[in-house]
């Protein structure tokens, strides 16, 4: 065999090796190293080769939803934590982190309503009425409050007067 074509093939499974460890670790140095590659050896493939291209990009996208699952796991079932006491474990507690939760609902947000739409759980019609009547609300609220403050501010001027 010649030496391009044993080349390719050895490049073309130290690629697999460095798409499955990019997939798992979203990290293109340690992904490079587990395949032994040198870091520019994987960015001159990605720059000369579409389809590596698209196979870094869906291994990333893989490997940040490996992230998202983990940490929405964590949202919802805490991570155990050892509590000390005079330099000795006593228990362990459960912590949560809700701000973790609340970041990844507010990344889905925008597509879980895209998805809505597209299924057809939600009126586009309705949703604008809902929001209007939740307009005409906080306005009906908003005149309320000035003409509270309006009758309370009366009273102190009229007594001025006198």
């Amino acid at each position: 065999m010649a030496k391009s074509k044993t080349r390719g093939v050895c490049d073309d499974r130290r690629k697999v090796k460095f798409l499955s460890n990019l997939a798992t670790s979203s990290h293109v140095a340690n992904s490079a190293a587990a395949a032994g590659v040198a870091v520019s050896t994987v960015y001159k493939w990605r720059e000369c080769d579409p389809e590596f291209f698209r196979a870094w990009m869906q291994a990333l996208a893989a490997g940040y939803e490996l992230l998202e699952m983990d940490l929405l796991d964590r949202a919802r079932n805490g991570v155990e934590k050892p509590v000390f006491h005079e330099g000795k474990q006593v228990a362990m507690v459960r912590q949560f982190r809700d701000g973790i939760g609340v970041k990844l609902l507010l990344a889905h947000k925008e597509m879980v309503a895209l998805a809505r739409v597209a299924e057809g759980q939600i009126n586009p019609e309705e949703v604008r009425a809902s929001l209007d009547r939740k307009l005409a609300d906080m306005r009906e609220k908003l005149l309320s409050g000035r003409a509270l403050a309006d009758q309370r501010a009366k009273p102190a001027a009229s007594s001025d007067d006198d």
